[in-house]
């Protein structure tokens, strides 16, 4: 048996048969020395008369394999022309040990075997990989090391000459080929191959000085400088994933994956690059692709992930600090594994107060929160005709720790609509105001209003539940808005009306407060309004109702920046101050009767 980690070439295509059909190659150099190449036009299958050319590698006779490989069968019988990893058949020549059915096991429990040819991986069980991300599309592989398990995300690597348990991300060769660019077309330029490669450990991909990746769409066949580019079917893996393996594919008759190669090992590193530990193919011409619209992802910076919606177009977009708006609190998240990478300090860091410096760690995060007030370490607040909001930044200091260190910041900002919606303490989608500030929407302003049954406004109707009052009895109405800012924010009510339907958008309305004022002062009286988060008002209600709906809108006013108060003139009330309305508020209904015997 091989060592664990080392991959052996056995190329799988789509079309591999024992019989005299053969292998389906691209061309007649993929043939083995041993092997008859059939060049010939078949008809695919398609409704219509169109025809295609098909090339095929067959063993000649006294020899067995694929026509890929062809093996000598008196000079091969006794399995002397294996390489490790495989076994001899008389049939088919050298073919893959499945290590992972054998007695033996070759993995240390509980780690997951997983075949692969020549070879094998020894997986990390889900329930005990906890550094990979939940949307990953593969388990860690766990590489052994002179007997020892090396940690996940590291490999058994030569250094000085001796092997030891390190990360790849710190021992790859440059691999700087310009004409492995998605844009190079083959059939121009010339074809490479990298079956000869003698591919040793880990790479990593550069078009000039630019650091890129592998293409995670189809490429077009004589594209990356070869008959068949290969590419990448799924995502490389995240940052925390460690070392997993990716199936590798390649175009042909239309089919983007038509040739599937043998898989290799993908690491995501830190500072937004990939490493990849290849395999050569066995058929010529394939070769493994460098996309070029990946380049703009070297200029991403540590604290950004390069992301694509369309793996076509690529961008930067900051993927720390996390960020959570409450309703009492903000909180900024910083992951330890980003902070490390960046050689920075946790205990350093500190709001833009320098004494709001408390931290704590949790999954792997560390976290700052500040109260959600105006002053409290360093918070600004600022409002417009829609919302407040509250900005900060969180400085941190580099390992050294030298006092005239020049620290990293992360200015953040969260966003609070004022509206009446409930809302959970969630982070949403960040807003692209600033390339550099992280900014979230946090949670809505919530507004209540209420029925009481006397004007003392202290004994409310149960919520949710019709009231049915007498025939010209007082409505008392109370409305409470819950905000942070009490001495900042205040609520005025601004039109309060009745339908005969629950519906606050019904046009047939009977206000009886329109533009802040009492409609009829001798039937509406506003006890509060534009003073306090709590507004009130009583109202005499006439005339021959069955049932009722009572809406109110409101509007929260920054009391520092005018004056929230209204003023009535007549009826109407003069525009005082730039306040932010608020959803329309809604109780009933309420029936009347005779009497409530």
């Amino acid at each position: 048996m091989m060592s664990l980690g080392v991959l052996l070439v056995l190329l799988l295509f789509k079309h591999v048969t024992a019989d005299s059909s053969g292998t389906v190659v691209t061309s007649c150099e993929a043939c083995h020395d041993q092997a008859t190449c059939l060049d010939s036009t078949v008809e695919r299958e398609r409704g219509d008369a169109f025809q295609t050319r098909s090339v095929t590698c067959t063993c000649q006779e006294g020899s067995v394999g694929d026509g890929i490989t062809c093996y000598d069968l008196e000079l091969c019988s006794g399995g002397s022309c294996c390489r490790q990893g495989y076994r001899w058949s008389s049939e088919l020549g050298c073919v893959d040990v499945d290590e992972c059915s054998l007695p033996d096991q070759p993995c240390t429990p509980p780690q997951v075997c997983e075949n692969t040819p020549g070879s094998f991986d020894c997986l990390v069980p889900p329930e005990d990989d906890l550094r990979t991300s939940p949307r990953s599309d593969s388990r860690s592989v766990q590489f052994q090391c002179g007997g020892r398990r090396c940690p996940v995300g590291e490999d058994c690597i030569s250094v000085g000459g001796t092997s030891l348990c390190a990360d790849p991300c710190q021992f790859y060769t440059v691999l700087n080929d310009a004409w492995r660019s998605t844009t190079n077309n083959g059939a121009v330029n010339g074809y490479h191959c990298d079956r000869s490669v003698n591919w040793q450990g880990w790479y990593r991909l550069f078009l000039g000085n630019t650091s890129v990746q592998m293409p995670e769409r189809c490429v077009d066949r004589y594209m990356c400088g070869t008959d068949i580019p290969l590419w990448l079917p799924l995502p490389h893996p995240q940052l925390g994933d460690g070392v997993v393996q990716r199936s590798v594919c390649g175009p042909y008759y239309g089919d983007c994956c038509y040739w599937r190669q043998n898989p290799i090992h993908v690491k995501a590193c830190y500072g937004n690059y990939y490493i990849y530990k290849f395999v050569p193919t066995t058929s010529c011409n394939m070769a493994y692709c460098a996309d070029v619209n990946t380049t703009v992802c070297a200029s991403c910076g540590v604290f950004d992930a390069c992301v694509s919606d369309n793996e076509t177009n690529w961008r930067c977009e900051r993927k720390a600090p996390e960020l959570v708006c409450g309703r009492s609190l903000l909180k900024v998240g910083l992951p330890n594994d980003y902070l490390e990478a960046a050689g920075l300090d946790a205990s350093s860091a500190h709001l833009a107060d320098p004494s709001c410096s408390a931290h704590q760690k949790a999954n792997g995060t560390v976290w700052y929160q500040v109260e959600r007030r105006e002053g409290r370490c360093g918070n600004t607040l600022e409002t417009n005709d829609t919302h407040a909001v509250y900005s900060n930044s969180l400085f941190v200091y580099p390992v050294d720790g030298r006092n005239d260190s020049r620290p990293f910041s992360f200015p953040f900002s969260c966003v609070y609509p004022l509206e009446t919606e409930s809302s959970l303490d969630m982070a949403i989608r960040p807003l692209p105001l600033t390339d550099h500030k992280v900014v979230r929407v946090g949670a809505k302003a919530r507004a209540s209003m209420s029925l009481y049954r006397d004007s003392n406004y202290t004994e409310p109707y149960p919520a949710g539940q019709p009231v049915t009052l007498i025939v010209g009895s007082s409505l008392h109405v109370g409305v409470s808005v819950e905000e942070s800012e009490a001495e900042r924010f205040v609520v005025v009510l601004e039109d309060c009306y009745t339908t005969e339907s629950p519906n606050p958008d019904n046009l047939l309305r009977t206000y009886m407060i329109q533009d802040r004022c009492p409609t009829n002062r001798t039937q509406v009286t506003v006890e509060e309004s534009g003073s306090s988060l709590r507004a009130r008002f009583s109202a005499l209600l006439q005339g021959d109702y069955r049932y009722i709906f009572l809406h109110c809108s409101l509007s929260l006013c920054d009391q520092r920046s005018s004056s929230c108060t209204p003023v009535c003139s007549g009826r109407r009330s003069r525009s005082v101050s730039k306040s932010i309305r608020l959803k329309p508020l809604t109780i009933g209904p309420i029936t009347w009767a005779q009497s409530l015997e």
